[in-house]
């Protein structure tokens, strides 16, 4: 008889539970550790076995399944207390159902608590002001561009309300995942004013310091209106509720440049 074991794994981000999600990122970095020793004939197969090795390592420990050894070409698993020998085939198969973890969420996910610290909002929707945004997204750019995991922890200051928050490499890693999620939302959000040119760092070109800072004020310019007076109000906006207007002004700006173009 043909072996068939039922498993249920997770088909999202969002459908990761707490357990699940530090799993995940703690694997992510102990795959990244193994391989950056190694050497690869090009970075197609670097990619190509780092994200078989992560999909398969999650599909091993959500579906319970320990590795007892290679049986030939195939695998011989425990599962229960059990012995089978499963094709090399059925395993890439089923770990191919987590394809979803090689692309970063497109919704905000993140870990509830980080050093005794309860998270805000993931999605920031309330209680998360427009001046911590500020701060998180200048950080996060500058992130981009230099690969410094202690901007991200930075960031966690903020998102967790610590000043004095302790955070490890795996806790890091979240708070790179919570951004991109973040970001991704209000991409969709927001189109006006998360236009595909804007708000943009590469890791491939020098943190822009000054051309984030102008960026930063004529955000504020444009909610005070030029009336310095009202900066302490506007910071202290909650994010999304500042983030909604500075689109519908972007909005306003391009329909207005499309009825009176520039000659």
């Amino acid at each position: 008889m043909a072996l068939r074991l039922d498993i249920s794994l997770p088909r999202s981000w969002q459908e990761l539970t707490q357990t699940q999600l530090r799993q995940l990122l703690s694997t992510i970095l102990n795959i990244q550790r193994i391989n950056e020793t190694r050497v690869w004939r090009n970075r197609e197969e670097y990619t190509d076995s780092v994200a078989y090795q992560l999909l398969t390592r999650c599909l091993l420990l959500w579906a319970g399944f320990r590795v007892v050894c290679r049986y030939g070409k195939d695998w011989l698993i425990n599962v229960s207390g059990h012995e089978y020998v499963v094709p090399l085939e059925a395993i890439s198969s089923a770990a191919s159902r987590l394809n979803w973890i090689s692309t970063p969420p497109e919704f905000p996910i993140r870990l509830d608590i980080i050093d005794g610290a309860e998270a805000v909002p993931a999605d920031l929707r309330t209680g998360f002001s427009f001046d911590r945004w500020l701060s998180c997204e200048a950080l996060w750019q500058a992130y981009i561009s230099r690969q410094d995991d202690n901007l991200l922890r930075q960031m966690a200051a903020h998102l967790y309300t610590k000043d004095d928050i302790k955070v490890d490499d795996v806790e890091a890693l979240s708070i790179f995942y919570w951004w991109a999620g973040v970001k991704s939302l209000y991409s969709r959000l927001f189109p006006n004013f998360f236009a595909p040119d804007m708000n943009v760092a590469s890791k491939d070109e020098p943190f822009d310091a000054d051309g984030l800072r102008r960026n930063v004020d004529a955000q504020i310019r444009a909610l005070t209106k030029g009336d310095i007076t009202k900066e302490p109000t506007v910071l202290a906006m909650d994010a999304f509720r500042a983030i909604t207007e500075l689109d519908a002004l972007a909005r306003e700006y391009d329909e207005l440049n499309k009825k009176y173009p520039a000659k």
